[in-house]
């Protein structure tokens, strides 16, 4: 489909072209997968993981939680090819329900998706600020302020806005670069080239030092606080209640890891043919997620050597600890730090590309309040300049709360994945209930199997809210209350 057709497609669903498609496939499959960087968010989470459930639970849940998303995001993929909009979540939700309801529809997908956003940025920008500040514990000792926190998160948040801004004119080559390939080149991805050498050096180092693969693959103790206060390393999946639960949390945590798959679907209007396109990379994504992050969480289990001083990190952060305890060098682990805190970067700068696309496509249609501000193109930049500085105000304003409590500030990570998963079965589930002739030809079809992908996909979703709100120990109190509710 030419340039022309493309725009066609986008008239006929009632819009006109504003944006450049500067997206080649490879280059938006590329910022997809620096957004989703699941590699990273398993390994920003991996303390928390390994206190839940051990190694085997850690690993186990990691498939699980794959495979729960991947059937999400075929849900996705075929609503963005049968209506490539840059709304996505908000323009389907419109389409599929009734006249009567879908405004209200469309509007709750809006903000549960432009919430999900902000705060998967602010999450993000959180994991790379408690890297740096690792480090400078590992190196000095220093334990920060939590003024200081903020400001360095502050400044990572803005850094990712420059970049979005300035930086425009290459941003999918940033992409390519951090993702996959440059251009034709044969040259391997930073990514993809940082887990190699991480996985590499890890194993290198720690030889011969390493764990039982029994231990690594089907250990399930509990190594922090269990569900119900009880300290439990005794048994191998527990057929207990306790047991289960803990199981179910890790699970949680490991969805965090596929967080932003319809990132595509919100460029669909910055890319060549996306009723072909878009689903692609909302799909591909997952799957490269997962063979980037089991093996790499597969040789930190192998190489950990003491797993108490993982789960509780004098530096605060556990990923830390398993490079120091393998490779013994601070050096090192700071090389392997620094390149695991730069794909965390690319992440950052590409939930802003993706959030500000969406919030400028809600804004078309007179969404939010002030829509004509946000729906605004900028005639240089050609990026939607003033919705990227509304999302980085907010969550500035947002990090503000590391001054209060940082335990709600934690409770971010729970918070993206309810109103992230939230707003990508809004419409599947209405496309469920009211059938699913009510979706109009596509290129990617489900087929048969599209009414069981919805539905399960909508029954998943509302497991992962309930998790979320639930507490992690008992008994609870303020200082661990779950503020995701």
């Amino acid at each position: 489909m030419t340039g022309f057709d493309d725009d066609r497609q986008l008239e006929a669903l009632g819009y006109k072209p504003a944006m450049r498609r500067r997206f080649s496939p490879l280059s938006l499959l590329s910022m997809c997968f620096a957004l989703t960087a699941t590699w990273n968010g398993f390994g920003a989470a991996i303390g928390v993981s390994l206190a839940q459930a051990s190694s085997g639970g850690t690993l186990v849940t990691l498939i699980m939680a794959a495979g729960l998303n991947f059937i999400v995001s075929l849900g996705m993929a075929e609503l963005a090819s049968a209506y490539p909009n840059s709304g996505a979540q908000y323009y389907w939700s419109y389409r599929v329900a009734s006249r009567e309801w879908a405004p209200f529809a469309s509007y709750i997908s809006a903000c549960t998706s432009t919430a999900g956003w902000w705060l998967g940025l602010a999450s993000v920008c959180n994991f790379i600020t408690a890297i740096i500040f690792a480090i400078l514990h590992l190196f000095g000792g220093h334990d920060p302020y939590l003024w200081e926190q903020w400001l360095c998160y502050t400044e990572v948040l803005w850094s990712a806005v420059l970049f979005n801004i300035r930086g425009v004119s290459f941003l999918p080559l940033f992409n390519r670069f951090i993702s996959i390939l440059v251009y034709s080149s044969p040259t391997v991805v930073f990514s993809i080239l940082s887990l190699i050498l991480t996985v590499a050096t890890l194993l290198f180092c720690a030889s011969p030092q390493f764990q039982s693969v029994e231990w690594v693959f089907l250990n399930t103790d509990n190594w922090g606080q269990s569900y119900d206060g009880r300290a439990s390393r005794t048994c191998l999946w527990p057929p207990l209640y306790d047991g289960y639960m803990l199981m179910a949390l890790c699970l949680l945590n490991k969805t965090y890891g596929f967080m932003g798959t319809d990132a595509g679907a919100h460029l669909a209007e910055e890319v060549p043919s996306p009723s072909i396109n878009a689903p692609k990379v909302i799909i591909y994504p997952v799957l490269i997620g997962l063979a980037t992050a089991w093996p790499f969480g597969a040789a930190c289990m192998f190489v950990i050597q003491d797993i108490e001083t993982v789960v509780h990190p004098p530096s605060g952060f556990a990923l830390i600890e398993i490079c120091i305890q393998a490779t013994g060098s601070k050096f090192v682990t700071l090389t392997l730090l620094s390149m695991f805190a730069i794909c965390l970067f690319g992440c950052a700068v590409a939930n802003i590309t993706g959030s500000s696309r969406q919030l400028w496509a809600d804004a078309r249609d007179d969404c939010y309040p002030l829509s004509g501000w946000w729906q605004h193109v900028d005639p240089y930049w050609q990026v939607p300049v003033n919705s990227i500085l509304l999302s980085a105000i907010v969550t500035t304003i947002y990090g503000i709360m590391f001054l209060g409590s940082p335990d709600a500030f934690a409770s971010m990570v729970g918070a993206n994945i309810v109103f992230m998963m939230a707003s990508y079965v809004i419409p599947q589930g209405i496309l469920a209930w009211r059938g699913r002739d009510k979706l109009s030809p596509r290129p990617f079809n489900l087929g048969r199997y599209g009414y069981l992908i919805n539905v399960t996909s909508c029954i998943w979703v509302t497991i992962l809210v309930v998790l979320a709100c639930l507490p992690t120990t008992r008994p609870v109190s303020w200082s661990n209350f779950n503020w995701v509710g």
